[in-house]
C-alpha cells in the first residue's frame, strides 16, 4: 500500500500537464465537425445506461428533434451480448424526401441509403464485468482481441445481421450505413460489431466509442481506423488495462524505491506538527525520529525492497 501511494504520486509529478503538451504537440487538431460528431455519439453512449426501455425512449425524444425511432433494444445484459439499442429515422419514405435531417453531422443524406445507429452499452451489470474479465487475447484476423469482448461483438454482429437485411429489404434502398456507438465495453463491443459488419458488401459501419479497453492488437487496430474512432480521456484506466499491463504495473510497484520520499514525508510532518499543533513542542526532536526511521528502513525495509530488474510482459492489445 506504501510502494502503490509513492508510486502513483510519482507517476503524477512526471506526468504533469506540460508533459501532456508534449506528448501532443505533433498530434492532428480537431475539427469542428468531427466534435460535434463526437458529442452526438456522446450523448447516446451516456442514453444507454438507462435503467429501463421507457428511460431510453424519454431521452431519444430529447435528442435531434425527436426524429429517432427506437426499433430494437433491450437494458438486459448477457456476459455473451451487452444491452443495445437499434434506431431507424422515423421519416423512411419516400425516398426522394429532402428534408430528413441527420441524426449525427457526418450522415450521408443519399435517398438510396438506409442510416441506422446501433446504439451499445457499457459495464453496468454483473453480465458485462464477466466480459471485460475475460482479458486474454485470442487469435483473431491475423492479430489478437480481448476474448470476452471479443465474443460479445461477434454476437452482436450476428443477431442484426438479418434484422438489417430485412430493415433493408423493407425501405427499398440500396445499402445501410450503419454508426455504431458506445462507450467502454460498449465501445469495444461496437467496435468489433463494425469490423464483423463490414464483411457485408450491402453494409458500410464506421464506429465511434468512448474510453475503449485494450482491445485489439496494434496492426489490426491500425488497419481498422479509416472506420473505428475511439476517444481516451486523459488519465483513464480502462483503455490502457489489460493483462499484460496490469503485470507490469505489479511489477513496477514491487521494484520501486519509495524509502527516500516516505522520509521527505517525515520530516515535512513532524516540523509542520511542531509548528501548527499546541502540544508541538512536546513531540521528540525531529532529527531523533528521522534517525530512529533511517535505521528501521535499512534494518527492515530495504533488504525486502526488490534489487534485482524483472522482465516485463510485451502489450498485446491497444485501445
Amino acid at each position: 500500500a506504501i510502494s502503490m501511494m509513492y508510486y502513483l504520486a510519482t507517476e503524477d509529478s512526471r506526468k504533469n500537464p506540460s508533459w501532456k503538451r508534449r506528448q501532443h504537440r505533433f498530434c492532428d487538431s480537431v475539427s469542428e465537425a468531427s466534435v460535434m460528431e463526437m458529442y452526438d455519439a456522446l450523448y447516446l453512449s451516456q442514453l444507454a445506461y438507462a435503467n429501463s426501455m421507457d428511460d431510453f425512449k424519454e431521452g431519444l425524444k430529447k435528442f435531434s428533434n425527436n426524429e429517432w425511432e427506437l426499433a430494437y433494444g433491450t437494458t438486459q445484459s448477457l456476459p455473451t451480448l451487452p444491452a443495445h439499442f437499434v434506431l431507424i429515422h422515423k421519416k423512411l419514405s419516400p425516398l426522394d424526401e429532402s428534408g430528413i435531417q441527420s441524426i449525427l453531422p457526418w450522415e450521408n443524406k443519399d435517398s438510396s441509403v438506409l442510416t441506422v445507429t446501433l446504439v451499445v452499452r457499457g459495464t453496468k451489470d454483473l453480465a458485462d464485468a464477466l466480459a471485460d474479465a475475460m482479458l486474454e487475447p485470442v487469435e483473431y484476423r491475423g492479430g489478437h482481441a480481448h476474448g470476452g469482448i471479443l465474443e460479445n461483438g461477434k454476437n452482436l454482429a450476428k443477431k442484426y445481421i438479418p434484422k438489417l437485411k430485412a430493415l433493408l429489404d423493407n425501405s427499398g434502398r440500396k445499402s445501410i450505413r450503419l454508426y455504431l456507438v458506445g462507450h467502454s465495453l460498449g465501445a469495444a463491443a461496437a467496435a468489433i460489431a463494425a469490423i464483423e459488419l463490414n464483411d457485408h458488401d450491402w453494409i458500410k459501419a464506421e464506429s465511434i466509442g468512448f474510453g475503449c479497453p485494450a482491445l485489439l492488437s496494434h496492426e489490426l487496430s491500425e488497419s481498422t481506423k479509416d472506420f473505428i474512432t475511439t476517444v481516451i480521456s486523459d488519465s483513464d484506466i480502462i483503455p490502457r488495462m489489460s493483462g499484460s499491463s496490469m503485470a507490469n504495473l505489479l511489477i513496477d510497484l514491487i521494484e520501486f524505491d519509495w524509502t527516500d520520499l516516505a522520509l521527505d514525508d517525515l520530516d515535512f510532518t513532524i516540523e509542520r506538527a511542531a509548528n501548527v499543533f499546541s502540544f508541538g513542542k512536546f513531540l521528540p526532536k525531529k532529527e531523533a525520529v528521522l534517525d530512529w526511521a533511517k535505521g528501521f528502513i535499512e534494518r527492515e525495509v530495504k533488504p525486502k525492497l526488490q534489487k534485482k530488474k524483472r522482465k516485463r510482459v510485451s502489450n498485446v492489445l491497444i485501445p
